[in-house]
């Protein structure tokens, strides 16, 4: 056969296309127009008969070739031609869109040539070409031309699904070895059970419900977060006048603070406010076991007494230390080699301040100390070497250095009272103490201990003039509260002899009332009041003394918890209503009521009722304006919905979830087709919700993605809130998270198109969604009601499923029924053509 290399249809054959561009496209036409819809059905069983003109061999091969060419995954199994008939059958596993487009190609003519022999070595012997080419054909001289297409075709699809408790793959019931080999295994060994896709659905409408759910309430906590920012620096006004009228908060703004290093007592500190609540809520016989706490306070006490006790001392050294600097300054000055008297006392000093343990292992000057004494020993050793270099021989130096050190031990009795003496009569100004001159040729030896003198000077200057961070003289203001801590160590001992009469068993009735009554501020104003001339009576008394009481028993009810709010309003309007009501007292005639009332109010401990109260009506006011906005979305930045945008996301909520309730596959297993058309709806919707509450999304600035501080005042409502609030937005981020990552495992399981997936495979991933949902605490993500039921309902519908569907095992001697019961179900379609 002869035939040009630049023939089309001759370099067709000879790469082995098979088709024409033409055929090609018009095959990639159907394919593109029905990939959509292929990808999103199961693969079925299907026996299709053929008729038309569909020649032997000829039909066969161009049946495999556009089959190929327009399956995305189907393929055929079979095909068998019977000549007799003009028909030719054909076993495909492909899905429903496949087999239309399928018969829809194949109804178009087409020209099939055929050659006997290749045009050469490796080159086709057939090609699919459409009419309008058959022109083209005598170039390449084909042994014979075929014209293929058929006019009727039958479709006959296997039933897959579930017939009663059955469960039917592609016409056939599954026994444990069928559907173990389906699920390339050898037998599945979980006592018949097994996940059908509708099931999987089921699971995954749920799944997704819940994670609706937790969206929204994860919205509602970011709507708490942003009241709670805008009420934060009241609620830490609030907390503070609270903390202002507990029983030791006198000596607390000082030592809580750090102000002032010489107050500041950590420990101290926490063991009084261990105490505290106990007295607050008048436990006097749980005493005894905060024994422990009550030694360990009056020790840390002795210990702050100490401390001021070596304070004073060190500024007496210091004082010392600063003349003997300066007159060592002067003789350097004076190139004087005589510094044998200032060399004695000042190693006296140092020996004196290495003395001092309190300061130098104190938390928040031990550096500062530190640093003093390794400053001050450099000094003293290039002092002791001018004392060697001026003796003129080693071991001379040695026996002096021996004698003046105790020498120095004996003469310093004597300086030091003169020192004492002198403390607080003679100030020494570093600026005006005697200086190396600028303009002074100095010795190397003299151009160290300049920069050793002045090294030392700083630093002892730094602890000496110690300040607080208002700039005030620090030891000066610590001797301040010598008072106060007075009191607190005869508070204590007195509670230490009550232990011990406890122990005693001795009769005590309520004791802290009077241990306590000198600091409680609630009896103080009582006292104040009744000194005022307002409480007249015994009934006066009484009524102020039963609202005092309930009102101290709200404040010291710690953490300040938002159910109170409004008690606490009511009892201090009681409280004010209760004192404004009287009549001005006789020895305050001569002044008008409004006089009266605002010296009442300059009362320290009424005044802070009323800002407390005032505080609280800010905190309420505040929650309810934010949530009266219809919308944030106008903000520059996205932080959270407002709360009736989240309203109306729980109703729909609420109307998704009836129609969920209604449909219920594991209920209802013999409904297959129409429960999971619905479920199919019921997924669409549900991400249509899911997708309108996710729309908006934060900056990473807005968004909460750290752990919290776990160093909080858990007795602090601010503090305990926040935290509270932030640790249930990452829980609910994670577990949202989480069961996302479920929902794709499982929409990966149901992308394969499969009616059964494995009960052993898939139910791993079932057991860390059940580990998931029954780990989630409902108290702690502190959902609604409806919220919270509309959960449970979703987590039990998934836990019905436990590690999958159960079906019933085929017996042999009821197959051939069943079989005949199954064909019935098969569904059959006709297709014509009139070409």
């Amino acid at each position: 056969m002869k035939t040009q290399a630049s023939n089309y249809l001759y370099e067709l054959l000879k790469k082995k296309y098979h088709t024409s561009e033409i055929v090609r496209a018009q095959i990639d036409e159907v394919k593109t127009r029905t990939r959509g819809k292929s990808a999103k059905e199961p693969m079925k069983a299907f026996r299709v008969t053929f008729q038309g003109q569909v020649i032997d061999t000829s039909f066969e091969k161009t049946l495999k070739i556009i089959s190929r060419r327009l399956f995305h995954n189907g393929k055929i199994d079979t095909i068998l031609t019977v000549k007799e008939k003009g028909l030719v059958e054909a076993a495909i596993t492909a899905t429903p869109s496949e087999i239309e487009s399928l018969i829809q190609c194949l109804m178009k003519p087409h020209v099939v040539l055929h050659y006997k022999k290749g045009i050469e070595k490796g080159a086709s012997n057939l090609l699919i070409i459409d009419e309008t080419e058959q022109g083209q054909a005598d170039a390449c001289a084909p042994d014979y031309i075929h014209r293929n297409y058929i006019t009727h075709a039958e479709s006959y699809e296997k039933y897959t699904g579930r017939f009663g408790d059955y469960l039917i793959l592609n016409g056939l019931p599954l026994t444990s070895e069928k559907l173990g080999r389906e699920l390339r295994f050898n037998k599945i060994e979980t006592k018949n059970k097994v996940f059908t896709t509708t099931g999987l659905k089921e699971i995954y409408v749920n799944l997704h419900f819940i994670s609706l759910i937790l969206k929204l309430d994860l919205e509602q906590h970011y709507l708490k977060l942003r009241i709670f920012h805008l009420q934060e620096s009241e609620m830490k006004i609030v907390e503070e006048k609270i903390d202002d009228l507990g029983f030791f908060a006198d000596i607390f703004n000082h030592i809580a603070s750090t102000d002032n290093p010489l107050l500041f007592n950590k420990e101290l500190f926490s063991d009084l406010m261990r105490l505290e609540r106990i007295i607050e809520n008048n436990n006097w016989k749980g005493i005894p076991a905060y024994a422990g706490y009550i030694y360990s306070a009056s020790g840390r006490l002795n210990g702050q007494f100490k401390l001021l006790e070596e304070c004073g001392l060190f500024l007496t050294y210091a004082n010392c230390i600063e003349k003997f600097v300066a007159r060592l300054t002067k003789k350097f000055m004076k190139n004087k080699p005589d510094i044998r008297s200032e060399q004695e006392n000042l190693t006296a000093n140092y020996h004196e301040l290495k003395k001092l343990q309190t300061i130098s292992k104190h938390q928040m000057l031990q550096n500062d100390y530190q640093e003093l004494l390794n400053s001050f020993g450099k000094l003293l050793a290039y002092l002791d070497f001018l004392t060697i270099k001026d003796t003129g021989a080693a071991a001379s130096g040695t026996q002096d250095v021996i004698q003046l050190a105790q020498k120095s031990s004996k003469k310093f009795g004597s300086l030091l009272k003169k020192c004492i003496e002198a403390v607080f009569s003679v100030t020494i100004n570093i600026s005006t103490k005697p200086v190396f001159r600028q303009d002074q040729v100095l010795k190397p030896e003299q151009e160290d201990i300049q920069q050793l003198i002045g090294k030392f000077s700083a630093n002892l200057e730094k602890l000496s003039k110690l300040k607080t961070v208002s700039g005030k003289d620090a030891f000066l203001e610590a001797k301040k509260s010598v008072p106060l801590f007075t009191s607190l160590s005869h508070t204590l001992d007195e509670l230490k002899g009550l232990i011990k009469d406890m122990e005693r068993q001795k009769d005590i009735q309520d004791p802290l009332k009077t241990i306590f009554a000198r600091s409680n501020k609630f009896e103080m104003l009582q006292n104040e009041l009744n000194a005022m001339g307002i409480l007249k009576n015994t009934q006066d008394q009484e009524t102020a003394h039963g609202l005092l009481k309930e009102l101290q028993g709200l404040l010291f009810d710690k953490p300040l918890k938002e159910v109170a709010y409004g008690k606490i309003i009511n009892t201090v309007q009681s409280l004010e209503d209760f004192v404004t009501s009287r009549d001005i007292p006789a020895k305050e005639q001569n002044s008008n009521r409004g006089v009266f009332m605002q010296k009442l109010h300059q009362n320290s401990v009424f005044k802070k009722f009323v800002d407390i109260k005032a505080g609280l009506k800010n905190i309420i006011e505040t929650e309810t304006l934010t949530r009266r906005v219809n919308t944030f979305k106008n903000d520059f930045d996205f932080f959270s919905y407002s709360a009736k945008e989240l309203d109306a996301f729980l109703t729909e909520i609420e109307r998704f979830h009836e129609e969920l309730k209604d449909t219920c596959y594991y209920q209802n297993v013999s409904e297959f087709e129409a429960m999971e058309n619905r479920l199919n709806q019921l997924i669409k919707a549900v991400k249509d919700i899911d997708h309108r509450i996710s729309l908006c999304t934060r900056n990473k600035d807005k968004k909460i993605s750290k752990e919290p501080d776990v160093h909080i005042d858990y007795l602090k409502s601010s503090q305990l809130l926040k935290k509270n609030l932030e640790k249930a937005t990452l829980l609910l981020q994670n577990q949202i998270a989480q069961i996302e990552g479920f929902m794709h495992d499982i929409e990966s399981n149901l992308d394969r198109h499969s009616f059964i997936h494995s009960g052993v495979t898939t139910s791993v991933l079932f057991d860390q969604i059940t580990y998931l949902l029954s780990n989630i605490d409902v108290r702690l993500i502190a959902l609604t009601q409806s919220m919270e039921d509309m959960f449970k309902e979703s987590v039990s519908t998934i836990f019905h499923y436990q590690v999958g569907e159960g079906f019933k095992e085929p017996q042999k001697e009821e197959m051939d029924d069943l079989m005949k019961e199954i064909d019935k179900l098969a569904i059959i379609k006709e297709y014509g053509n009139n070409t």
